[in-house]
């Protein structure tokens, strides 16, 4: 009699239903209790208020562990009694129905000991930081000319998606945990710590990801965890979904960013230093902290070289809200600084914005000036086509041109001729961060390619767009037909992924040992079938960056892309237009440049509905360009966001005739602006008249 065969059970699934379209039988709700304090220490939380059937769980309920861990960091699960931040949570509450919980968990009465404890010093409140120093024997000539300016973006993106939550229950002694989780490995590990259920007993389905903003990585997995505490405890299905005002404070809550650029350069535009000091307020906690000190850091100096360059950049923590940062557009942030300082500097030493890039961009790639080396061969091809399409210089030029009588016109006529400007920005998107704490650990893929010829890719199921690239890779590669090219998602205990699933640098590198292992497969396709090739991408294999000295290359691959954006104000209303949008990207090989059009057009409007807080600005005058390239196809990504906040703030400036330093913009403010400027004229004119009036007495005389 032959043993029975033991079945493995996955332990992790993919499902394409929204976790909060799942309904179970005699399923509870749960909304969760908030701190209404900054600070301070929890006296006592009123419960009487609960009815029998609902319930209060605070930490005094949870079985194991009262906090989860995030890449060293740790987070309380429910506040014991120090309060962190304002919405901290202190419990939550269950009911039959979501709004009986949410009107239960909103009307608690919460005491609290606001001065239990100090401020932390400055030091304290450092919770990262990433100090360069970049120097070379070059002497500064007398006539340098240093221009300085703080820059600030606070640009948040418009989410209308699943609210952050998840669902949980236990049968058969299995814990069932459906979540829109990003990092099922590190939830695992900690509903094993809080709950006390072994890993393997504990069964998790990713459910559909529309959004993907950073907090899912650990604001999702704080949830679920605080989800199935409720499971337990009450010994029923739980779900927990946040509110649309909780997603807006808590999972999208973004933090400014402050940059203050300081530029020394030579009259004829070459840049002889970059003082680069960033400030980022990131809330109580931030598990990333400090990558997103070095990303900014790294991004700060743009494509541009400089043979000194001092860089410090901060992450402070203080008792505000966590804050959100989306690693694909966190680059955005200093983008929009460096670029805004270019066009002012070109400004200021009369030059135009073509020429000062030109002669500060490095072609040669063994003298680039600069700590961190970024592929940047095409750029000056890319930048001279593009403003050969958008007709820059001549517009730029008439705009400059009009700056001096402009304003002497009456532009509260609504016969007034519109103000008009136009800027221009570069960027980088770059892909695989070396520096990552995402890929210390060595990551892997394995493909099967199966008796009839069919290629299986072991993953877990990336977003459509992503998927339909690996699917394109595999077919050329191998010269199968996409429709050969499938995806196998089953996982076991042992082969769970440890990096996050939807990270930026785990796609970049999966993709690129996706090729490899096509490559592997195609000598293999008339051997004994079937057969699996696995590839693996270490760390310490890649000798360009200097992970302690913290330069060379801190990218696997970088697409650079140039953005023009042309604007145009109406004196009387105030109100902007977009006259025309215009873009090149050189991203290697495109596979599928209607798609690749689609998608960028699309992240287009969603940065434009963000730069103006009280209004909204479209257009359909988009031009998008691709530079031919054989070169292996780079990621996009989210390069628009780099691009286009900047190009708008610097063409606003001219039109306004006015720096714009901060985004987003209020309707209000460019109508200070315009009505300063109008002031000015008039006091100038007036001073004018007076010259000329003095000047004819004197003629009679």
């Amino acid at each position: 009699m032959c043993a029975k065969k033991k079945t493995i059970t996955p332990i992790i699934n993919f499902s394409n239903n929204f976790y909060s379209d799942i309904i179970m039988e005699d399923m509870l709700y749960a909304s969760v209790v908030r701190s209404p304090y900054p600070k301070g220490k929890i006296l006592h939380i009123e419960t009487s208020s609960i009815p029998k059937d609902c319930l209060f769980i605070d930490y005094s309920t949870v079985p194991k562990r009262n906090s989860i861990s995030i890449l060293a960091t740790e987070l309380p699960l429910f506040c014991k009694e120090k309060i962190d931040y304002i919405g901290q949570a202190l419990g939550i509450v269950t009911a039959k129905t979501s709004k009986l919980s949410h009107s239960l968990a909103s009307s608690l009465k919460i005491n609290a000991d606001e001065n239990f404890y100090d401020e932390l010093s400055n030091d304290d409140n450092i919770l990262a930081k990433r100090e360069v120093l970049y120097e070379t024997e070059e002497e500064f000539s007398d006539d340098c000319i240093t221009v300085e300016e703080t820059w600030e973006s606070e640009i948040k993106g418009q989410n209308f998606l699943e609210p952050n939550g998840a669902l949980c229950y236990v049968k058969d002694g299995i814990l069932y945990v459906f979540s829109p989780n990003q990092w099922t490995a590190n939830l695992r590990e900690n509903l094993a710590s809080v709950t006390g259920f072994a890993e393997e007993k504990i069964s998790i389905t990713r459910t559909k990801i529309l959004s993907k903003h950073t907090n899912l990585l650990y604001l999702n997995t704080l949830l679920a965890c605080q989800c199935a505490v409720a499971a337990i405890t009450s010994k029923k299905p739980v779900k927990l979904e946040m509110t649309r005002k909780e997603q807006e404070l808590f999972a999208e809550n973004t933090s400014a960013v402050k940059i203050n650029q300081r530029t020394t350069l030579q009259k004829n535009g070459l840049i002889k230093s970059m003082e680069i000091n960033i400030h980022v307020n990131s809330g109580a906690y931030n598990p990333f902290a400090q990558e997103i000190a070095d990303r900014l850091a790294i991004s700060s100096t743009g494509i541009y070289a400089s043979p000194n360059i001092k860089i410090n950049s901060y992450i402070y923590k203080s008792h505000s809200i966590p804050s959100s940062i989306d690693f694909s557009i966190i680059e955005s942030k200093a983008f929009f600084a460096i670029e805004n300082q270019m066009n002012k500097i070109a400004h200021t030493l009369g030059l135009d914005p073509i020429e000062f890039r030109m002669i500060n961009i490095p072609n040669d790639k063994k003298n680039q000036r600069r700590p961190f080396l970024i592929e940047t061969e095409n750029s000056q091809e890319a930048v001279e086509n593009l403003c050969k399409k958008s007709v820059f210089l001549r517009k730029y030029s008439a705009n400059k041109v009009a700056e001096k009588y402009k304003f002497e016109q009456d532009y509260t006529s609504p016969f007034a001729p519109p103000l008009r400007g136009i800027g221009l920005t570069c960027a980088y998107s770059g892909s695989g961060f070396l520096s990552s704490a995402f890929i210390e650990k060595n990551l892997s893929v394995e493909l099967t390619m199966t008796k009839d010829k069919k290629i299986l890719i072991h993953s877990v199921p990336p977003s459509d767009d992503v998927w339909k690239i690996w699917q394109t890779v595999a077919s050329s590669t191998t010269g199968l037909p996409i429709e050969s090219i499938m995806l196998d998602s089953a996982f076991i205990t042992t082969t769970e992924p440890d990096s996050p699933q939807t990270s930026n640098a785990t796609i970049t590198i999966t993709t690129h040992l996706i090729q490899k292992a096509c490559e592997a497969l195609k000598k293999k396709m008339n051997s004994a079938l079937p057969v699996t090739i696995k590839k693996s991408f270490k760390l310490n294999s890649t000798k360009s960056w200097d992970k302690q000295k913290f330069t060379g290359y801190p990218f696997l691959s970088t697409t650079f892309a140039a953005a023009i954006v042309e604007v145009e104000l109406d004196g009387t209303t105030f109100k902007n237009q977009i006259r025309g949008i215009w873009l090149i990207i050189d991203a290697g090989k495109i596979l599928n440049a209607k798609a690749a059009e689609r998608s960028l057009k699309k992240s287009i409007h969603e940065v434009l509905a963000s730069l103006i807080e009280d209004d909204e600005i479209e257009t359909n005058a988009i031009s998008i360009q691709f530079i031919q390239s054989n070169e292996e196809p780079k990621q996009i990504g989210e390069i628009v966001h780099s691009l286009l906040p900047a190009a708008y703030a610097s063409a606003l400036s001219q039109a306004a005739g006015s720096t714009v330093t901060e985004l987003p913009i209020q309707t209000d403010t460019v109508y200070s602006i315009i009505k300063n400027k109008l002031e000015q004229a008039k006091v100038c004119a007036a001073k004018m008249g007076d010259k000329q009036e003095n000047y004819l007495e004197e003629e009679s005389k």
